[in-house]
């Protein structure tokens, strides 16, 4: 037994060693001044697949605000250090993205496409104990406050990384603590970003097309957080690939995402094809073909409509559209065991997804 309870120990002793030997940290504690004169001279980097992200709204930028006027604790800012394109460090922010960016726009520092350079020099609103706040902005808030903003200093948490970005998915979950967290999808573009950004472009590429936009019919807080691009790398991960489903569906595409970036023969065109295609085939139907009764997105429907019809796309592409509506309406929205995999809290559960797969090809494998 007390051997047992040893060898236990080691283990456990091994497996923390070897973690811990896979991440180097630090901290600073530095004023919002300096973090904006880093970001100036272009130190720190708001990543791109982030920034357009900023969506704290007008109460929340203003309470943060508030809070630094008021001298009231704000938690740490995380940040990734990096290499640039000039293979210089520099740090990427991780975890603190709407409280920087808040300063920044508040400042009138924030860059970015027209877009985002509209959030800069926002006017606040009033402050639940500082109700005199609202209508100044930068410039009109006397000097004295400035700089109990700009002196404000913050607790700064630097990450150093080694190669292993499994680790790093895991982390920057880990971290992801702030007011609005981010979704897998940026996680994942932010992490593998740093191998090569031709993945999350193509990612970008394939979900601005407007027929696919058509029948995802996604509300703008869904594409903020990437939903569209989830959506895509899910088809694409699932697609001639559902024997390899061993993990999470959010496990198997990061996976699927990661070996895709590092393998250099990566089959861009064909994949963007078929995307195409399928989609091309499917728009007549509307976007109700991926929604419940409620009129809710099902992820059920999404995987069994898109994967069932791509693999057998040859019976599909010069047929008549009414033999998939007709197998969408008579098997799969009735199909007993279908609905089965699709109950709420088991939609992700890898066994169920594998078993929807196979069914969807056993419904759309003949005509």
């Amino acid at each position: 037994m007390n051997d047992t309870i040893n060898k236990s120990d080691t283990l456990l002793d091994e497996q923390i060693n070897e973690q811990k030997n896979k991440l180097i940290n630090d901290r600073l504690d530095m004023s919002f001044g300096e973090l904006i004169s880093m970001y100036s001279a272009k130190e720190i980097e708001i990543n791109p697949s982030f920034q357009r992200h900023f969506r704290w709204d007008e109460y929340q930028k203003t309470r943060f605000i508030e809070s630094l006027l008021l001298g009231i604790p704000i938690p740490p800012i995380f940040v990734a250090e990096v290499p640039n394109h000039n293979d210089e460090r520099i740090w990427e922010v991780v975890d603190g993205l709407q409280r920087l960016s808040t300063i920044l726009s508040f400042f009138g520092e924030l860059r970015g496409d027209e877009k985002t350079l509209k959030k800069n020099n926002w006017v606040l609103g009033q402050g639940d104990r500082l109700p005199a706040l609202k209508g100044f902005e930068w410039s009109s808030l006397p000097q004295k406050l400035r700089f109990t903003i700009k002196r404000y200093v913050c607790r700064v948490e630097i990450i150093r990384w080694n190669s292993d970005y499994d680790m790093r998915f895991e982390l920057f979950n880990r971290l992801n603590t702030g007011g609005s967290h981010l979704t897998p999808q940026e996680i994942r573009n932010a992490i593998y970003r740093d191998i090569s950004p031709i993945f999350n472009e193509f990612l970008e590429k394939l979900s601005k097309n407007n027929d696919f936009q058509l029948l995802i019919d996604l509300n703008e807080k869904q594409k903020n957080e990437l939903y569209d691009q989830e959506l895509i790398l899910r088809f694409l991960s699932l697609y001639k690939n559902g024997k390899n489903l061993h993990q999470s569906i959010a496990q198997h595409m990061s996976k699927f995402m990661r070996e895709s970036i590092e393998n250099k023969n990566f089959d861009y065109q064909f994949y963007e094809n078929i995307f195409q295609r399928i989609v091309k085939i499917l728009l007549p139907l509307t976007k109700d073909i991926f929604r419940q009764k409620d009129g809710k997105f099902a992820t059920a429907l999404y995987d069994t409509i898109m994967i069932g019809v791509a693999e057998n796309i040859d019976l599909y592409e010069n047929n008549d559209i009414e033999i998939i509506r007709n197998k969408i309406d008579t098997q799969i929205r009735n199909d007993d065991i279908l609905k089965k995999f699709s109950r709420k809290g088991g939609n992700n559960q890898f066994q169920r997804v594998k078993n929807r797969l196979k069914i969807a090809n056993q419904i759309f494998g003949v005509i």
